[in-house]
């Protein structure tokens, strides 16, 4: 009998997808489920878990290995090589150019959901907009 294991969960369907595809590129086939949750009512799918990863149980290791070295950016050099003339915009300090900066919400964006969830009992995933750089202590608003 095929068993399927969740290697890993996220917030949004997209951040699924894209580990999905990076399984996929070392050989693991992969699954995303309960992604639908998302589109229906947000809060359920967070109350459920979220969007799963789910891989054959007999690859469930090779997948947290794989996973692991795409959260910490291990195969951006790969990118980097295969489209040459892509320039990837990353978040970093205005100022100094550091990638290690601390990110707060605005208090407008607060307050609108702080009212939204009061009156229409909705709540929307939040953007931190306010980011501080942890190497020169520069300010600034994204």
């Amino acid at each position: 009998m095929v068993k399927f294991q969740t290697v890993a969960d996220f917030t949004f369907p997209i951040e699924a997808y894209l580990a999905k595809g990076r399984l996929e590129a070392e050989g693991i086939p992969a699954w995303v489920v309960h992604e639908n949750h998302v589109w229906a009512n947000w809060m359920y799918s967070q109350a459920l878990g979220g969007v799963k990863l789910q891989v054959l149980e007999n690859n469930l290791e090779a997948a947290h290995l794989v996973l692991e070295k795409h959260l910490k950016g291990a195969y951006e050099s790969d990118l980097d090589s295969e489209f040459p003339d892509i320039e990837i915009e990353e978040d970093r300090c205005p100022q100094c150019g550091a990638k290690h900066y601390e990110s707060r919400l605005s208090l407008s964006s607060l307050i609108t959901v702080l009212l939204t969830f009061g009156v229409f009992t909705i709540i929307f995933p939040l953007r931190k907009k306010h980011h501080k750089c942890l190497e020169c202590g520069f300010h600034w608003k994204h």
